[in-house]
């Protein structure tokens, strides 16, 4: 059984997507945040979208997960 380590090298495993797209993914948590009241589901919500600003200053990450469709 392969590592996870191993598991995780090979770029082909997963898909990808475009800036705008991972853009608009991180717009719409943001959005999708407000419409909870303060507490877990929106905490929930807003931590997505902080961690993809987060990955979207990871270059090795972006270029991994990036297509130039």
């Amino acid at each position: 059984m392969p590592s996870v380590a191993t598991a995780l090298d090979r770029p082909n495993d997963h898909p990808l997507y475009t800036e705008a797209e991972l853009t608009d993914l991180r717009r719409t948590m943001l959005l999708y945040a407000r419409f909870f009241p303060p507490g877990y589901e929106r905490n929930q919500k807003r931590q997505i979208a902080q961690s993809l600003r987060r990955l979207f200053h990871n270059k090795n990450w972006l270029d991994v997960h990036k297509s130039e469709r």
